[in-house]
């Protein structure tokens, strides 16, 4: 019994070790390396959600074209279509479908083998790399973003608020799925929007000369904006009406990557507006922040209304 048992799993693992073999094409890098569209053959769950990632758009929108002067910008191209991850110096453009931005292969291949966070058995080689659920795993492309997470002291990793992990199977298709178990897989479409409507709070102070207002970076344990490229922006626009909506007052406070006046997390600005008001009338007063970004929708993600 012993014997036949032996010879099953002398079977089974030659079987494994063929078709992985198979796969080897996928391991290869330069300009060998495999479009994503491979990897959706059996991911179609994480493929579908980096295609509608920023990641994925990496290469192909208006502001990075114009940003990289037409894509000649080599230090901009080695970021924006990486090989593998690497530290910022030593990052490289991948040679083939730069069109797919930051792909499956810039993060999961690296010195011809496949690696993800966990232990595995796959049809393809694949070996396990825990730096992948670390910050510094992201750190290449976005030093200063990394450096002001350190400088902030939490324990709260990159991936935990721009990855987080829900129960799931890393594989779909119906003998693979049943097949493979389930695990907790990172999301691949990264987090934004709940993020930023967690990130600022505003507070404000009125009386009958000034207004007072109060913008806290609560939520990002990174500067609000961050990045070193592109300019991404919030902006503090502070009104104050009359009953009848006529506007009497208007300022509008910017903060931005290019000016490199980010607010640091857990950290607060105060701006106090002298006003004159006509006694006897009531005013409305609305401060609102805006997160914006060039080539998308100005997003609301913070917002308080007083009254004088």
């Amino acid at each position: 019994m012993r014997g036949k048992t032996g010879v099953l799993f002398g079977l089974i693992f030659i079987s494994l070790f063929l078709v992985a073999a198979k796969y080897d094409h996928l391991l290869e890098m330069g300009e060998k390396t495999v479009k994503s569209s491979e990897c959706n053959e059996c991911h179609k769950a994480i493929y579908g959600e980096w295609s509608k990632d920023f990641h994925a758009k990496a290469y192909v929108n208006d502001p990075f074209k114009r940003g990289s002067k037409n894509y000649t910008a080599t230090e901009c191209i080695a970021c924006h279509t990486a090989q593998e991850i690497a530290d910022e110096k030593n990052l490289r453009a991948r040679p083939v479908h730069k069109e797919e931005g930051i792909n499956c292969t810039t993060c999961h291949l690296k010195n011809n083998m496949i690696y993800g966070p966990y232990k595995l058995t796959a049809k393809h080689k694949a070996e396990q790399d825990e730096s992948m659920l670390k910050s510094e795993f992201c750190s290449g492309c976005h030093l200063p973003t990394f450096q002001e997470w350190q400088a902030s002291g939490s324990k709260k990793t990159c991936q935990e608020c721009h990855m987080p992990r829900s129960e799931g199977k890393s594989v779909q298709g119906f003998l693979l799925s049943a097949l493979v178990p389930k695990r907790m897989i990172g999301q691949h479409l990264m987090s934004f929007e709940k993020l930023l409507m967690e990130a600022a709070l505003i507070k404000g102070e009125t009386t009958r000369g000034s207004v007072k207002i109060s913008l806290t970076n609560r939520g990002a344990a990174h500067h609000m904006p961050t990045g070193k490229y592109g300019d991404y922006r919030i902006v503090l626009q502070t009104q104050v009406k009359e009953g009848d909506g006529k506007i009497i007052f208007s300022q509008e406070e910017i903060f931005s990557t290019l000016k490199k006046n980010g607010i640091p997390a857990q950290k607060a600005v105060t701006f106090e507006y002298p006003i004159s008001l006509e006694t006897g009338k009531r005013y409305q007063v609305n401060s609102n922040l805006l997160y914006q970004v060039e080539g998308r929708p100005d997003q609301l993600i913070a917002k308080w209304n007083g009254e004088i």
